[in-house]
């Protein structure tokens, strides 16, 4: 089964403009982030009311002190900082029934440190990955690692497959404007990386990205006229190499900021587009 889900991303805090994420494509399921502890209960009040489903994404309730992710950080400090995060965002799907909680992997590091290696990254994702399968067992809700980048030690496919097999209970999220852009700046092929990543992959985030346009406006709406000889990643490509290797049921979430200029007809054509592609291969599809 595939079905199609919007992120609470396309509007941030505008609650005002939840209705729209309906609108946009005929969704019964959202993906829900980064409300604080005031907010949070009137989008999920919103959710419950139309009878919706939904995913979280940490952090959950969002707190002041929230930054970047770093789960595989050899700042203990910094580390347990996202694990408590984390644990917050999976007690808070507890409480309201949620799906699947999303987390990202691994840390954020913008330049090589002395004294770290891949083996310590690596090790250091494995120690944190063994309290998220813990967490998620205990709760019965599963945790799904979503690739995120930079880091200069762990973006090989190799290390996030190590990983997932280590941790049966943990499952993949595959974002394809993070992955566009580490393959731009490590100069890996998005393509086989999705490949190795789609039996793991039970959600897959999209929109699109080019260096340029991410500093400028984050998440960009997909969209059929963004072709890879301009810079933009292959999303048709990276879709149907998920699809061909999956192994389990997928959730497709659109994830755009709103602060690039798209009207809503350009979105809603971007969202076809892909749905087309599904659709094409005979996939059993919901939402």
């Amino acid at each position: 089964m595939i079905e199609f889900s919007i992120s609470t991303s396309s509007i941030r805090t505008d609650l005002e403009r939840l209705n729209r994420l309906l609108e946009l494509g005929r969704f019964r399921k959202l993906e829900i982030g980064f409300y604080d502890e005031e907010t949070l209960p009137l989008v999920m009040e919103f959710a419950l009311a139309r009878g919706l489903t939904y995913g979280f994404h940490d952090p959950l309730p969002r707190l002041p002190s929230d930054d970047f992710p770093f789960l595989t950080d050899p700042d203990e400090e910094k580390r347990w900082r996202t694990l408590d995060s984390m644990y917050r965002t999976m007690q808070t799907a507890i409480r309201y029934g949620a799906e699947y909680v999303i987390g990202h992997i691994p840390s954020v590091l913008w330049e090589p440190r002395p004294m770290l290696s891949e083996d310590k990254i690596v090790e250091l994702a494995h120690n944190s990955c063994d309290l998220l399968s813990a967490w998620s067992h205990e709760s019965g809700i599963p945790f799904v690692l979503e690739n995120v980048g930079p880091n200069p030690y762990f973006f090989e496919f190799e290390a996030f497959v190590e990983v997932m097999q280590a941790h049966p209970r943990l499952e993949f999220c595959l974002d394809i404007g993070h992955l566009h852009l580490m393959s731009i700046y490590s100069g890996f092929d998005s393509l086989e990386f999705s490949t190795a990543l789609a039996p793991y992959t039970t959600i897959l985030q999209v929109y699109n990205a080019t260096p340029e346009m991410y500093r400028k406006y984050h998440h960009v709406p997909v969209h059929p006229s963004q072709v890879p000889e301009e810079g933009w990643a292959d999303v048709v490509a990276i879709v149907e190499c998920v699809l061909a290797g999956r192994k389990n049921d997928l959730t497709i979430v659109f994830e755009h900021s709103p602060q690039y200029p798209a009207s809503d007809g350009f979105i809603q054509e971007g969202i076809e587009s892909v749905r087309q592609v599904v659709e094409a291969t005979g996939a059993t599809c919901r939402g």
